[in-house]
């Protein structure tokens, strides 16, 4: 029983591997919306776009409105001085803000976690009063979740608009 179940365990792995490596060597011009939908920008009218810092072409639409910020979640193509961030501190949970070319970037990490399923889920973001509140909630796998027994290093890159780090109070409101 425990050899079937370890080779579905590395069934499964080899099958997410590849499709990872699949994903990440395919075509560059499309990108995700902060909604998660896959655009494909070759095709598309290039009326309202323009580059990010990152080099990805962004439209008005693209930009996710809170409370008094503009801004949007990265998961990708992140400026080389956050990934590197995210690659020396994931181990430990963090909060860090960083103004990179005149943006500023909110990095969370959660931290080590043993199996698939965590995640930093983004509820808001409010400017009130000279203070930036961002407002999280960690998500964990419940007792019935078919999770993977895997290290994860759940994080979350915010990118935002007009919000320059220094001016505003940053305030994490983490719900565990």
């Amino acid at each position: 029983m425990k050899k079937k179940i370890r080779s579905i365990a590395v069934t499964f792995l080899c099958l997410l591997i590849a499709g990872l490596l699949i994903g990440c060597s395919s075509n560059k011009n499309t990108a995700v919306s902060p909604a998660g939908n896959s655009q494909n920008q070759e095709n598309s009218p290039s009326t309202g776009t323009q580059p990010d810092q990152t080099g990805n072409n962004i439209s008005p639409n693209d930009l996710k409105q809170w409370d008094g910020v503009k801004g949007k979640i990265m998961t990708s193509n992140y400026p080389s001085e956050i990934a590197e961030y995210l690659e020396d501190k994931q181990q430990n949970e963090r909060q860090q803000a960083f103004n990179i070319n005149n943006r500023t970037y909110i990095v969370m990490t959660m931290g080590r976690q043993s199996s698939s399923g965590y995640q930093i889920e983004l509820k808001d973001i409010v400017l009130k009063d000279g203070t930036l509140t961002v407002e999280v909630k960690y998500e964990k796998p419940g007792k019935d979740d078919n999770a993977l027994t895997v290290i994860t290093y759940p994080s979350l890159v915010i990118e935002t608009d007009d919000i320059y780090e220094g001016h505003y109070l940053i305030k994490y409101d983490i719900e565990k």
